[in-house]
């Protein structure tokens, strides 16, 4: 429980640097925290002494592609639309999870799972329905972001038996490499980025280092723990959101979007109450 809570506060006050830091473009920004990650995985993995080898390279390499895709469309969702509606969005993992197993696995979901899938459903249109009336597509991009970062989870989960540094330092280095390419093409297009000021540059510093201190606990907290159990930590965020975004943006969600939210922490307490049910074979 100590690795969740430590995961889940650590990734929201990421998502809170990366909203404040809407001036530096959005690729930049995810390349920062990925190249960030790079280094202070490699230092804390040295001064621990962990291995870095990989025994199960095609299950690392597709874990680290779709972290990196779902890293990508995290910040431009946390850039392009408010810090509560975001996070309930990228944190539809679990839900993403229990569709997936139904229809590539072929893992017939119990009432309970598609009573969740019912409700995130609607909750999802009620965060949604602002930004389908105006056409912004950053919704749909965070539940991509949800999407993607469900096949990382459950490779994450086949990876068990390799060390955190080795999980966190091989995705990180495929997001450097990635996310590169993401920026130089942006700035292409659009112009390179000018220099940021010292406190955004501490900014991303901070979110480097809460990336990194999340993602490390999170892999420790799979590696120790149920899948259904850590995806609670997805549910700790959306509420730690809402204060944040109170508390440091002055901003409290309309009626309805606190409705969908409160409709998807409904879906993920279903998911949560029947997982536990079936591991104890009730």
């Amino acid at each position: 429980m100590s690795f969740m809570l430590l995961a889940a506060s650590s990734f929201a006050t990421m998502n809170t640097l990366a909203r404040g830091l809407r001036a530096i473009p959005w690729p930049w920004l995810a390349f920062s925290r990925g190249l960030l990650g790079l280094v202070m995985a490699l230092a804390m993995a040295r001064a621990r002494g962990a291995s870095l080898a990989v025994r199960d390279q095609k299950t690392m390499f597709v874990r680290s592609v779709f972290g990196t895709t779902s890293m990508l469309c995290t910040f431009y969702a946390l850039t392009h639309m408010p810090l509560a509606d975001a996070t309930a969005l990228l944190n539809t993992t679990p839900l993403w999870i229990a569709g997936l197993a139904w229809l590539t696995l072929g893992e017939r979901p119990s009432r309970a799972v598609l009573l969740a899938l019912g409700v995130a459903f609607a909750g999802v249109l009620l965060i949604e329905r602002p930004g389908l009336a105006t056409g912004q597509p950053a919704g749909l991009v965070a539940l991509l972001a949800g999407a993607t970062s469900a096949v990382a989870m459950v490779s994450l989960r086949r990876l068990s038996g390799e060390t955190p540094e080795a999980v966190v330092v091989h995705f990180s280095a495929v997001a450097t490499t990635l996310l590169g390419v993401a920026s130089a093409v942006y700035s292409q297009h659009h112009g390179a980025p000018a220099a940021p000021s010292p406190r955004a540059l501490a900014g991303v510093l901070v979110m480097g280092a809460m990336a990194t201190l999340g993602q490390l606990a999170m892999t420790r907290a799979y590696a120790l723990d149920t899948a259904a159990r850590v995806g609670a930590v997805g549910w700790m965020q959306v509420l730690m959101a809402l204060g944040l975004d109170a508390a440091v943006f002055r901003r409290l969600p309309d009626g309805s979007v606190r409705a969908g939210i409160a409709l998807l922490m409904v879906a993920g307490g279903l998911l949560l109450r029947d997982a536990r049910r079936a591991a104890l074979g009730g």
